[in-house]
């Protein structure tokens, strides 16, 4: 076993984890991170740098148990989304999971986000989703995983070379153009312009 598999969740190194959302740049991300996540303090920022890292590495280590089912990464990435617009938003109530989703990619992202996604799944025979389609996608996918424990029928391209998937299920017929990493990549930097936001930061 190696080293980097017997990281504790708890042994996270937070500006080496988000330096990817920096340019790989650990100097910026540690500026960063300093900046809005004070040492020994609490703040929503720290909350959503904390929580965002924690969800992503979950997501990270399933590979090591299930190669190639992306759905749970999906359901993994999905709820930093939604646990990032709901601090974002204060919100106290219960549910309302989808519409934090939806909030979190097309108001949180910035436009390089969003416009990956609105390349990320076409139809066949027709052009791509749009970004609430594919949010809605995704989100379909996550709920296969939570409601069903369905987990094999999505598949991504592994590389950025790879010939796109059809993945889904029933008559979506639905051709993926995005990868795991990129997606990844996606709420990592969505989750540092929430921070950023909450500690006035631009």
């Amino acid at each position: 076993m190696t080293q980097a598999a017997r990281i504790h969740i708890a042994d996270i190194d937070f500006p080496s984890f988000f330096a990817p959302a920096f340019d790989n740049s650990l100097e910026a991300s540690k500026k960063f991170y300093e900046a809005v996540a004070p040492a020994g303090g609490y703040s929503d920022a720290k909350i959503i740098l904390h929580q965002t890292a924690r969800m992503i590495w979950l997501a990270d280590q399933i590979d090591t148990v299930a190669a190639g089912r992306p759905a749970f990464q999906i359901l993994f990435y999905l709820t930093a989304a939604e646990l990032i617009a709901k601090i974002l938003a204060k919100y106290e109530g219960e549910g309302e999971s989808k519409k934090h989703v939806q909030k979190f990619f097309s108001e949180i992202c910035d436009s390089p986000q969003k416009e990956r996604l609105e390349r990320a799944f076409k139809r066949v025979g027709g052009g791509f989703l749009t970004l609430e389609a594919a949010i809605s996608f995704l989100y379909r996918i996550r709920c296969d995983v939570v409601h069903r424990g369905q987990y094999y029928q999505f598949a991504l391209p592994s590389g950025l070379h790879e010939v796109p998937l059809l993945t889904g299920q029933g008559d979506d017929n639905i051709i993926a153009e995005i990868t795991l990493q990129e997606l990844r990549q996606i709420v990592l930097e969505g989750a540092v312009l929430a921070a950023k936001r909450i500690a006035g930061i631009h």
